[in-house]
């Protein structure tokens, strides 16, 4: 079996957010399953050329009654053999990076000259992929487009959802630009959301399969509550819908300790952190007190900000707790964050992987209050590290921390429930065994590739043989 994995990033080549890292290390650990996986993402401007990169070809992509010559660009994922196809036109790819847009291109017409684009690196194949993997809104028309270009000849196609609140909407009148008729897709409500064109509805309704990232999120999604808009849909294909909870790539993760020493690796990583953002010299008796991270988007939408400003708000943590902030995001909460001057808090509004990871080695704690979370790789990087999530109990969270094992959970969306949790882990640290013992576990857990790999794997060939056995009834 040969597959396509498409996305609009891949890691470390370009990577906006966890997207990236599910594209950068599911191919890698397929590939050592024996698959034949190749990677396909767009060629951002931002990206510069290097050694390693190839032209191979270009390709004519026909896309708003206009030819584009669109090259072809080969590299490899870096540690492995998967190849990586990077598609380059100014144009359209001439931004640095999926939030920042120029040549008055809009986000939603520059996926769908990408999925154009895709078609005809597909087409240039000569049929050689047996399936299509196509991750999130930005691939969401590649199976109609498929259809229109190869008919019954078309590869297989699976569409995974990571986060179905973002849903690629624009005009629904642009679905012309890229060759076709809502008149020859009859089964298709294009029209969803006050005449505009859904990319996720597209992907979600047309693929031969669903997936999505935890088995948890894959039943949310079915509500009304979680759905996005979509449960409806997600309902009448819940026969072709199945969670499989992400991975993380441990080999993109420094750590210097182990298991075994454990508790003098966290003491010289809370050292050097501390000293990194100057607790130490706010905050005399920062040895005795434990850290609480947070590490994410600055998102209000998802994320628990409402929650985390009344936590760090609270007097009664002041000299209980030490609270580190990173993150970037809504302009708006971020200066609100900023505004907060408890000598105990430390914002820090930025984007800086090397702190993410002095923060996963040096906290005690990670706060993960979300509204919702389709997956989530920050705990299990948390507890690659032996730093102890506090979570909502919902979607990827609930599939991955376990409630006095390996964290701490909370189920209600309100800050007594939140400053609960908190609290259970502040007596846990005054219990130096028990705390050990959650560490220990948390350290335990293997949330490598390797295990979902192998569901993919079973995924894969079951969605080549419905579409297979679709293929022979057309015929008959």
């Amino acid at each position: 079996m040969k597959v396509l994995l498409v996305g609009a990033e891949v890691s470390p080549l370009v990577k906006i957010g966890g997207l990236g890292d599910v594209m950068g290390g599911l191919p890698k650990a397929l590939q050592k399953l024996g698959l034949s996986i190749d990677v396909i993402v767009p060629f951002y401007s931002n990206i510069e050329i290097q050694p390693d990169f190839y032209k191979c070809f270009d390709l004519n992509v026909s896309f708003a009654g206009e030819n584009f010559r669109v090259g072809v660009f080969k590299t490899k994922l870096p540690g492995s053999e998967v190849r990586v196809f990077m598609l380059k036109n100014d144009h359209f790819f001439s931004h640095g990076g999926i939030d920042a847009f120029s040549n008055n291109i809009t986000e939603t017409e520059m996926f769908m000259f990408f999925n154009k684009s895709v078609v005809e690196f597909i087409k240039s194949q000569f049929n050689v992929y047996d399936l299509v993997h196509c991750n999130d809104w930005h691939t969401g028309l590649i199976t109609h487009l498929l259809n229109d270009e190869l008919g019954m000849t078309r590869p297989a196609t699976l569409f995974t959802i990571h986060n179905v609140i973002f849903q690629g909407v624009g005009e629904v009148s642009s679905i012309a630009d890229v060759g076709l008729n809502c008149n020859d897709h009859p089964l298709i409500d294009w029209d969803v959301s006050d005449g505009d064109l859904n990319m996720m509805l597209q992907g979600v309704s047309s693929s031969d399969y669903i997936s999505t990232v935890s088995p948890s999120y894959a039943e949310e999604i079915l509500t009304e509550e979680f759905g996005g808009g979509l449960h409806d849909i997600f309902r009448s294909r819940k026969s072709r819908l199945v969670g499989i909870l992400n991975g993380v790539d441990y080999s993109m993760l420094p750590r210097d300790y182990a298991r075994y020493n454990v508790s003098q690796g966290k003491e010289d990583a809370k050292k050097l952190l501390c000293e990194t953002l100057g607790v130490d010299k706010r905050i005399p008796h920062w040895q005795n007190v434990p850290i609480f991270s947070y590490i994410g988007r600055v998102d209000p939408g998802q994320k628990g900000l409402e929650l985390l400003e009344d936590l760090f708000l609270d007097p009664s943590f002041e000299d209980r707790a030490i609270f580190v902030f990173l993150g970037k995001g809504d302009f708006g909460w971020e200066e609100r964050f900023k505004k907060i001057k408890n000598r105990n808090l430390f914002v820090n509004i930025l984007f800086d992987e090397s702190l993410a990871i002095k923060m996963y080695a040096g906290s005690d704690f990670l706060l993960i209050p979300s509204k919702y979370e389709p997956c989530g790789l920050i705990q299990m990087m948390a507890m690659y590290y032996g730093t102890i999530p506090i979570a909502r109990n919902v979607g990827g969270l609930k599939d991955t921390v376990k409630d006095g094992v390996t964290g701490f959970c909370f189920e209600k969306y309100v800050i007594s429930d939140f400053k609960n949790a908190v609290e259970r882990a502040l007596d846990l640290y005054d219990n130096r065994s028990a705390l050990e013992n959650l560490v220990h576990n948390c350290m335990s857990q293997d949330f490598s590739w390797d295990r979902s790999a192998k569901l993919y794997m079973k995924l894969y060939e079951k969605v080549v043989n419905i579409h297979n056995y679709s293929v022979r009834l057309a015929e008959m």
